[in-house]
């Protein structure tokens, strides 16, 4: 008997480091500065540089092979970068309540993007590479200056959420929308602004 209770103890014991290791798969460190980020590149999987005051995309951002998630939510960014394949492992890219104007063609470059949040800018142009995100899933364009979305969208067969809350867009064109979207895909819409 003795033996069975070392060996279930060791079983045991096992297990817990198994769960701490998948723990810590699972669960990435998160960056919230630059400067430290920078010390251990190869590392970083999510990075998180919030109300930093930002009004251009730090090019040190390329620097991160692994990066999965980005999140530069309340800056003053203008623009996105012209060239954005060094980022070809993110998934997930936060660019809420900064001040850009249009997604421009880059963005058709985050291949592997699955969620887009660029709610609360002064978005009034989308590209149509957007139609390249092939595995994106969630699109928030909430509050922005948007009128039309380019036929491109209908491409993104994964769509599972689309949020055109508070733009520029009369009722009509925001059903016609959403006859473009997967039949699945959930669309979030406001009442008619009378913009027609």
């Amino acid at each position: 008997m003795p033996r069975l209770v070392k060996l279930f103890m060791v079983l045991m014991a096992c297990g817990s480091a198994g769960s701490a290791f998948s723990q810590a798969v699972e669960d990435p460190v998160v960056y919230t500065r630059l400067e430290r980020a920078l010390l251990v590149p190869e590392q970083v999987e999510v990075l998180k540089l919030r109300r930093d005051g930002l009004r251009e995309w730090p090019a040190e951002l390329a620097s991160f092979p692994n990066l999965r998630v980005l999140d530069l939510g309340h800056n003053k960014l203008t623009e996105l970068p012209n060239d954005l394949t060094a980022y070809s492992k993110l998934e997930r890219l936060v660019l809420t309540r900064n001040k850009l104007d249009s997604l421009q063609g880059s963005i058709g470059d985050l291949k592997a993007l699955r969620e887009l949040l660029v709610g609360n800018n002064q978005i009034y142009y989308v590209t149509e590479r957007i139609g390249e995100l092939k595995e994106l899933e969630y699109l928030e364009l909430w509050s922005n200056n948007i009128y039309y979305l380019p036929n491109s969208v209908a491409e993104l067969t994964n769509l599972k959420e689309v949020d055109i809350r508070a733009i520029q867009m009369g009722e009509a064109y925001q059903m016609a929308i959403k006859d473009l979207l997967p039949p699945s895909a959930k669309l979030r819409i406001s009442p008619s602004c009378n913009c027609d």
